[in-house]
């Protein structure tokens, strides 16, 4: 079992929990390699053994990178469990920041974030006498031991942090225990309210169509469904007809509410016009048989067969005409004709009412003397 094109295409995710191990299976090779579409960037993974089995930065926490020295603060955008990367957010303690969720930061390696535990408040350093409040980073992690929660699909467990940097104020060796990190809290989309350009509720659970009462048993019959006619004729001549009041629309719709071109109709269309042909070709082989006229019957059954596919390129002929009438070539053709007559006929008007002023050098065809003599 490998992972699919679609996990590897969708590995970065912004889900908080563990719902399956498949990151850990092998990514095949002809993924990565390509053929890939024009402007297409190349999949990154990492070895299966060097996969994090169990993450403990997840979207939304906040990190910092090792060996940043301005100790700017991210947080996590999404995860990249195949390729253990992690796409930060935005930057928290710039001056003048403004939240943009629209921005995107730089992915960086999982072994080079940083967890943020809190922020704690120390003695005043130096000449100050007011309280510092710093972030503290995890240094180092552990977890507890992880179950599975049927419930949500999802693995639990505890992360907590061994070690931090800085210390925390009160830390001593002999006193010291792991600090337990919780996990990020999912905020709800919140549903803004229906503007004029919404549907309101009150609209969308409004019954429209009640469906005709059906029998009490199997055994009962069924009732019957009026024809389009009767249907055409409730609604032009209503003193006429006689249809039930509970009688469904719908199925006079059939033709007009269904997508000719799904692949079923197709078949069935496909079908009828196979069985036609064949129907069509045992009716002429019947009718040679009938009279051989001292022919031999595989010499009627030739005769039948190419009468038949003569007669099917007519009809062929005939469909391609029908085709090319119904789309409008033919009155565009002659619409064509009339357009071309008209100016061929002003253009021989144009030359017919044309007069030349007498010049030097002016010769008279003898066609036209001949025509004025």
């Amino acid at each position: 079992m490998s992972i699919t094109a679609r996990e590897l295409a969708q590995a970065a995710s912004t889900q908080v929990f563990t719902r399956n191990f498949r990151h850990l299976l092998p990514v095949p090779r002809a993924l990565v390699r390509g053929p890939l579409m024009p402007g297409e960037t190349r999949p990154k993974d990492t070895k299966p053994k060097d996969r994090v089995k169990f993450w403990n930065i997840v979207p939304g926490d906040y990190v910092r990178l090792r060996g940043d020295t301005q100790g700017t603060i991210h947080e996590v955008h999404k995860v990249n469990k195949i390729s253990n990367r992690v796409v930060l957010k935005r930057e928290m303690n710039r001056p003048g920041f403004v939240p943009d969720t629209q921005r995107t930061g730089i992915s960086v390696p999982y072994s080079q974030c940083q967890l943020l535990v809190g922020r704690y408040e120390y003695p005043p350093e130096g000449e100050s006498q007011q309280p510092q409040v710093k972030p503290v980073f995890a240094s180092r992690l552990t977890m507890s031991k992880p179950y599975y929660y049927p419930k949500g699909g999802y693995w639990i467990w505890r992360r907590y942090a061994v070690n931090t940097t800085p210390r925390l104020p009160n830390y001593s060796e002999s006193t010291h225990a792991s600090i337990r990190i919780p996990w990020p809290k999912i905020t709800k989309v919140t549903k803004p309210e229906p503007s004029s350009y919404d549907t309101t509720a009150d609209a969308v659970n409004e019954i429209t169509y009640t469906p005709p009462a059906l029998p009490a048993t199997l055994l009962s019959p069924a009732p019957r469904i009026p024809t389009e006619q009767e249907y055409i004729t409730s609604l032009t001549k209503p003193s006429k007809a006689s249809l039930p009041a509970d009688a469904p629309v719908e199925v006079h719709l059939v033709k007009e509410l269904s997508n000719p071109h799904g692949r079923a109709k197709k078949q069935a269309r496909w079908q009828a016009f196979q069985a036609r042909q064949k129907a069509l070709l045992a009716e002429f082989v019947r009718a040679e048989y009938a009279n051989l006229g001292g022919r031999t019957r595989r010499e009627a059954r030739a005769e039948a067969t190419w009468k038949w596919r003569n007669q099917l390129q007519e009809e062929r002929r005939a469909e391609m005409k029908r085709r090319w009438r119904n789309r409008g070539a033919e009155a565009r053709q002659v619409r064509t004709a009339k357009r071309k007559a008209r100016k061929a006929a002003k253009r021989e008007q144009k030359l017919r009412n044309l007069v030349l002023e007498e010049a030097p050098n002016q010769v008279v065809p003898p066609s036209s003397k001949a025509a004025t003599a």
